[in-house]
């Protein structure tokens, strides 16, 4: 009986070692993901429900800068623009993208020179970026209106910047414009992978241009626009340069997003328990949106 025993806890000490050997490896990137991402997040939450200030502690106020938060009209527009803006440049670059792999996909001359000169944009660091939209957009100078009345297109210049529609559209042009590139290079990625023959066997039977696209391409690459779905919503969300630099929120802060908002209250104001709650407001919906998105990935997969 002991013989058995001991047999049974050798084999579970060998069974064990692999589990032990990848908690190993792991635990360098767990201390870096606590370090640099949990311990952040949850000391931001920790100030949102607080008065603390640049220079001063504070004290725990509760929900009280989440009802002043609610009761700011600045805010609505803010939570007005943001969702405007992520929802309206993530749909302009899933259906862009989409169009643009497939036709990079297509064999023609200088493939890959057409290629390389797609992902540029994505190079760019992104305050570069927006200085280069700024000075294209400048309202008196910039070369777009130069352009414009210089073709005869209209008698005076538009205000690109300083008019609040104009503002989010020229806010939302350049975020297309630099985050289209990311997606091309995803769906491109994407569709390599997949085998030619499935595309042959559906144009065998019969299927169309359109119909292979619908019920191959996209099948095929799911999971992958999921993600890059995901990944840019949450960094168009957080264009933070872009308005920044733009339009700074203005006019009135009327293009004003949630991240500006956050960094006129957090420090222009120096109210960090006001600034971090303009962000945790809206953690909720990203929490979820991830762990949709995930779950969706791994019932494709089969894990439950």
């Amino acid at each position: 009986m002991t013989a058995a025993l001991q047999a049974i806890s050798r084999r579970a000490a060998r069974s064990d070692r692999p589990a032990l050997a990848a908690w190993i490896f792991l635990a360098p990137l767990l201390a870096v993901l606590l370090g640099l991402a949990a311990y952040p997040l949850v000391d931001g939450v920790w100030i949102s429900f607080t008065s603390r200030g640049v220079g001063r502690p504070g004290e725990f106020v509760g929900l009280a800068n989440f009802a002043a938060l609610f009761d700011d009209p600045i805010y609505h527009t803010a939570l007005l623009n943001s969702a405007m803006l992520t929802f309206g440049a993530v749909a302009t670059k899933l259906v862009l993208g989409l169009a643009a792999a497939t036709l990079l996909m297509q064999p023609f001359p200088m493939r890959n020179l057409i290629r390389a000169l797609a992902f540029l944009p994505w190079a760019v660091p992104g305050l570069v970026a927006a200085l280069g939209w700024r000075w294209l957009l400048d309202d008196q100078s910039g070369a777009i209106n130069a352009w414009i009345l210089a073709l005869g297109l209209l008698d005076e210049p538009v205000d690109w910047l300083s008019d609040p529609f104009f503002g989010m559209i020229s806010i939302g042009l350049a975020t297309v414009w630099q985050g289209l590139p990311f997606f091309i290079m995803m769906f491109l990625g994407g569709m390599m992978t997949i085998p030619p023959e499935l595309h042959e066997a559906a144009a065998i039977d019969g299927a169309s241009s359109w119909e292979r696209f619908r019920h191959v391409t996209l099948p095929s690459i799911a999971d992958v626009v999921a993600i890059t779905v995901m990944l840019s919503t949450i960094w168009t969300f957080n264009s933070f340069n872009t308005v920044y630099v733009l339009t700074g929120g203005g006019p009135a802060d009327r293009t004003q997003i949630l991240p500006t908002l956050a960094y006129q209250y957090g420090l222009q104001r120096s109210e960090l328990g006001q600034g971090a709650s303009v962000i945790v407001s809206v953690l909720p919906f990203f929490i979820g949106l991830i762990m949709l998105l995930t779950r969706r990935m791994l019932r494709d997969k089969g894990v439950r």
